[in-house]
């Protein structure tokens, strides 16, 4: 026997056992991942309220540098007015 002829016959037995015994195979395995499919959703769930607690950090941090960007904004809006009007000559009396 040629090494393909045995994959193949290897390949038609496995099939023919999956689709023989596929119902004690899926609880089989079903039973076995049981606790591992539960550490696994545990972490996901762990994984979820930390990046909650993350984003919600960064929404407030986010929204301090929002303040202060308006606040500087203003700050800096009163300051290049302010110097406009100390640089700006003063109407001539001819001009009045």
């Amino acid at each position: 026997m040629r090494a393909s002829d045995g994959f193949i016959l290897g390949a038609i037995t496995g099939a023919a056992i999956v689709w023989f015994w596929r119902r004690e195979l899926e609880d089989y395995a079903r039973d076995r991942t049981r606790g591992v499919r539960t550490r696994a959703a545990e972490g996901l769930r762990a994984v979820e309220e930390g990046t909650e607690k993350v984003l919600d950090r960064g929404g407030d941090a986010l929204r301090r540098a929002e303040d202060v960007l308006q606040d500087t904004k203003a700050q800096v809006g009163d300051a290049l007015r302010r110097g406009q009007d100390a640089i700006r000559p003063t109407p001539s009396p001819r001009e009045a």
